[in-house]
């Protein structure tokens, strides 16, 4: 190789073909050779830091089906991690789950009426099982998954059936163990540099975020999921860790700056995500991401589902104006997740994640905190997540299983209580067919409502002593306004007096979703299935509100 005058060393080999295997060799100033594998290969054999592993050369051309990434007020999400969504109770035998195993699952995922699919981690990392936290190489896929080629193709077929693909990736730190930028820089001593470690975080070294070749490569790392995979969006993982910085000055949040405003220019329409906990509105008007998560909404009603403080913990929850900090423009500023993300479905400590049984801060699917999937009122309070969530202001984001009530916890492979994994059989079952109806029609809900998906809320009526809460959502402009009532405690009423102000409300409403219907487990002619309420002359409507529901009115024009 040469040494080109910016420093950087290059070299063109002829006859070079796809498939082909290399490594580098380096040498110091006193002749020492090191053996090096390249961090950015687009392909490797396996993870392992190891004489039998090398970088593979890639052919990247392909030709792509037609699709547009949807507008961000368009987007209901559904997350899933590639090598547990397949493979238990099913026809893969494969474990873990390949791409193309998931690319068998993708029409379950859009009859459900999601239009987007949320990947966890896919780049190569330490081992063939992982959440995926661990990455080893950036720019190549988790061998164990697939070829790059294959990845291509899931995402190719996921946009033929309507889906979005947004990748998932870590850049706040590296795996301790195969970790392919550690050492890559040898000083004449023979020590190893630290050109891409700065200091230790709670899961692996960090970046030295304020070096121009890091950010060179962590960009063009992103810019390769939404250029030569076609991605529609990216999730970026723990951006705290970037922002702190271990006291680096600025370097880390500039770092965020300088990631969003190269990829708004290069790839714009593609949604930026940060897992900012906790959310603050900087990361969007500073950082310039398009959305933050926004973990206060599960947290805050798995408690009102408990019955404690109900509706001031549901108010603090469904809007975007949070203040101290934390008031958002936009509807998909926020991506909420009432039902759970991987992190709170899941555990990697069999079962024991920081606490004991029965905290609230156990990793459990949301069914798990209040009886269990053959428990109706767990099932009923876990159809009234989803509904909020698809009701409420923010962009809404689904965990595998929780469609279809999964019992227990999330885990990638087997732990001492069994085998974790995505549960087929579990997903065809009663129980699990009620909640899947459930979702596909809250869903459906808010394909029918654009109020649903870019429009105000407004808090219209609470009544704390009988844990009942409603709120309106319009769209300037458009006709066709929903109203929600969330009744959140044991009491099933018959004409409920929904109290607002003469003029609020206005004229006759139809109920489009009740989660108490008997297609999702309740009963027969639940809330106003033979009724339209018609506002009265003293302003109030008067509605049957079944316990534990989610009551959604549109009114008729």
């Amino acid at each position: 190789m040469t040494r080109r005058p910016d420093g950087y060393w290059e070299s063109f080999l002829s006859g070079v073909k796809p498939g082909d295997e290399y490594r580098y060799r380096v040498e110091d100033a006193q002749g020492n050779g090191f053996d090096r594998l390249d961090p950015a290969a687009p392909d490797t054999i396996h993870s392992a830091l190891q004489p039998g592993n090398a970088g593979i050369v890639v052919d990247t051309t392909r030709s792509w089906s037609p699709f547009s990434t949807p507008r961000f007020e368009d987007l209901i999400v559904y997350q899933l991690h590639v090598g547990a969504f397949s493979g238990r109770s099913d026809h893969c035998r494969t474990w873990p789950a390949r791409f193309s195993d998931v690319q068998t699952k993708l029409q379950y995922v859009r009859d459900l009426g999601f239009n987007a699919v949320e990947l966890l981690p896919v780049q190569e990392f330490c081992m063939d099982r992982s959440w995926g936290y661990n990455p080893a190489f950036y720019f190549a896929p988790e061998s164990a998954y697939g070829s790059p080629d294959e990845l291509r193709t899931l995402v190719d077929e996921s946009h033929k059936r309507g889906l979005a693909v947004f990748f998932d990736v870590v850049f706040n730190h590296v795996s301790n163990a195969d970790n392919s930028l550690g050492g890559l820089d040898v000083y004449g001593s023979g020590d190893p540099g630290v050109y891409l470690q700065a200091y230790q975080t709670p899961w692996g070294p960090a970046p030295a975020f304020w070096k121009d070749e890091v950010k060179a490569f962590f960009l063009a790392n992103a810019g390769m999921y939404l250029g030569d995979y076609r991605g529609d969006g990216l999730r970026f993982d723990a951006t705290r860790t970037i922002e702190s910085a271990a006291g680096w000055a600025d370097d880390g949040w500039s770092f965020l700056q300088h990631l969003t405003w190269c990829l708004k220019e290069a790839f714009p329409g593609k949604y930026l995500i940060a897992e900012h906990l906790p959310d603050h509105q900087s990361i969007i008007d500073s950082a310039g991401f398009h959305a933050t998560w926004f973990t206060d909404a599960h947290h805050e009603f798995q408690r009102a589902a408990a019955g404690d403080d109900p509706v001031p913990r549901l108010k603090r929850i469904l809007g975007t104006d949070f203040g101290e900090g934390r008031r958002y423009r936009e509807s998909w500023n926020l991506v909420k997740s009432l039902l759970g993300s991987h992190d709170d479905c899941g555990d990697d400590q069999h079962g024991n994640t920081l606490s004991k049984p029965g905290d609230w801060e156990r990793h459990r699917y949301f069914v798990e905190f209040f009886g269990g999937r053959d428990n109706p009122y767990a099932q009923a309070k876990a159809r009234m997540g989803w509904a909020l969530d698809i009701a409420c202001a923010g962009t809404p984001m689904l965990f595998m299983g929780s469609e279809c009530q999964m019992w227990g916890y999330w885990h990638d492979s087997e732990d001492e209580n069994g085998d974790h994994r995505f549960d087929w059989s579990i997903a065809g079952d009663r129980v699990g067919m009620e909640m899947r109806r459930l979702v596909a029609a809250a869903n459906a809900v808010r394909w029918d409502n654009p109020c649903l998906r870019s429009g105000d809320l407004e808090l219209t009526h609470e009544d704390r002593d009988n844990s009942v809460l409603a709120f309106k959502r319009t769209l300037a402009g458009k006709a066709g306004a929903v109203l929600a009532v969330v009744n959140c405690g044991d009491r099933t009423f018959s004409d409920y007096q929904y109290g607002a102000p003469t003029g609020n409300l206005g004229g006759r409403w139809t109920q489009i979703l009740c989660t108490q219907d008997a297609a999702f487990g309740g009963w027969d002619g639940a809330g106003n299935a033979y009724v339209e309420p018609d506002t009265q002359p003293d302003g109030k409507l008067y509605i049957n509100l079944p316990r534990w529901s989610v009551v959604l009115l549109r009114r008729l024009e």
